[in-house]
């Protein structure tokens, strides 16, 4: 019988897609959110995405941590 060898673990698979979705998130998405609520003089809505991209490039900076270290082991 063959054996499987598992390159990544299910967690490291999880935070893996994770990472990516705030990284598509931040490149591709609030970025606009932020110039169509200033195009729209809506300054709390700019506001808002403002910190919510710094959150999410908070928890992106964690995620990116910890794929470094699982790929280190």
């Amino acid at each position: 019988m063959e054996q499987r060898t598992q390159i990544f673990t299910d967690t490291q698979c999880n935070i893996t897609k994770q990472l990516e979705k705030k990284l598509e998130f931040l490149w591709h998405v609030v970025d606009g959110y932020i110039m169509y609520a200033d195009r729209n003089g809506d300054k709390d809505a700019a506001n808002v995405f403002r910190q919510i991209k710094i959150d999410e490039e908070r928890h992106a900076r964690m995620l990116k941590e910890l794929v470094l270290r699982f790929s280190q082991r």
